[in-house]
C-alpha cells in the first residue's frame, strides 16, 4: 500500500534540455520524477538550472510555451529552447 501512495504521489514528465545543463536526474528516457502539483519552477530547481539561464530560456510543454508557474501533470513533454543561436 505504501509503495501505491509513493507512486501515485509523483508524476513523470519527458524533458529535452541542453547539453550544456545538468542532465543527473534524468533516466535512460529523458523522464524526471516530480511531486504532483510540480510547476516549471519545481523542474528548474530538480535539474539545477541557473538563475540566469532561466530567464534565458523559453520553455515548452507539450508544443505550447509556458510560464514558470505552469503546473506539470504526468506524461507532459518539457522542452527548454534558447532563443538566441549563432550562424
Amino acid at each position: 500500500m505504501e509503495k501505491y501512495f509513493q507512486e501515485s504521489a509523483a508524476l513523470r514528465v519527458k524533458v529535452y534540455i541542453p547539453a550544456f545543463i545538468n542532465h543527473e536526474e534524468l533516466d535512460a528516457d529523458n523522464m524526471v520524477t516530480l511531486k504532483n502539483g510540480a510547476r516549471m519552477a519545481d523542474l528548474y530547481r530538480k535539474l539545477k538550472v541557473p538563475l540566469p539561464l532561466r530567464l534565458s530560456f523559453l520553455y515548452v510543454v507539450n508544443y505550447e510555451q509556458v510560464r514558470w508557474n505552469t503546473a506539470l501533470k504526468d506524461g507532459d513533454t518539457v522542452t527548454f529552447l534558447f532563443p538566441i543561436h549563432g550562424g
